[in-house]
């Protein structure tokens, strides 16, 4: 662990608990850094964050690790994520279909396996490249390997560079699947079995 943060596993009883919504605002502004950055370019207002964290967090089995800087409790970074089906009649379950916009990922669920797509992970830009990231991977994947997944799915721009390396460093592989909807994404796969 580091001498510089903390990680830990954020339930949804937790951003419940917290009464003056500080952590799902820290949550927001973080998201807002990081996707306002090339390669994505995004202006996301901190209240359609805060609200699609709450809907992202009912989704099947999410789960979200966040670091927090030790001396002063600000948070510095997460990962976020949900369990994927490949068909659901609840509205809030997310699907391979859903994700990327076509069934080429379907092959996942094949006797029943599980797998947990990140749909997102950031890291205030003063404390990159002091292993935050990595930190919070590894929390995840404890978590899921606990919980049986038997996949970790990501998916990020191709010009992330950032990213792609961690990717790499971790074991992922590229799978040879572009996201539909934004071409220029695609799709890493960590085995867990």
């Amino acid at each position: 662990m580091s001498n510089v943060y903390d990680v830990e596993v954020i339930t949804l009883s937790d951003l419940r608990a917290d009464q003056h919504g500080v952590l799902i605002s820290d949550l927001a502004e973080i998201i807002c850094e990081v996707f306002s950055e090339a390669p994505w370019n995004e202006s996301f207002s901190a209240g359609r964050i805060m609200f699609g964290l709450g809907v992202e967090m009912m989704r099947k089995n999410s789960i979200l690790v966040t670091a927090k800087h030790k001396q002063d409790g600000q948070l510095i970074g997460y990962i976020l994520g949900q369990e994927l089906v490949v068909k659901s009649d609840d509205p809030r379950d997310q699907t391979f279909f859903k994700i990327s916009g076509g069934h080429e990922l379907d092959f996942l669920a094949h006797n029943n396996q599980r797998t947990f797509y990140v749909g997102g992970l950031g890291v205030r830009a003063n404390y990159r490249r002091l292993g935050v990231a990595e930190q919070l991977s590894a929390a995840l994947l404890r978590e899921l390997k606990q919980n049986k997944f038997a996949f970790r799915l990501g998916r990020t721009d191709i010009k992330a560079e950032g990213m792609r390396n961690l990717y790499s460093k971790q074991g992922f592989i590229e799978l040879p699947v572009r996201d539909i909807n934004y071409p220029e994404r695609s799709y890493w796969l960590l085995s867990l079995i």
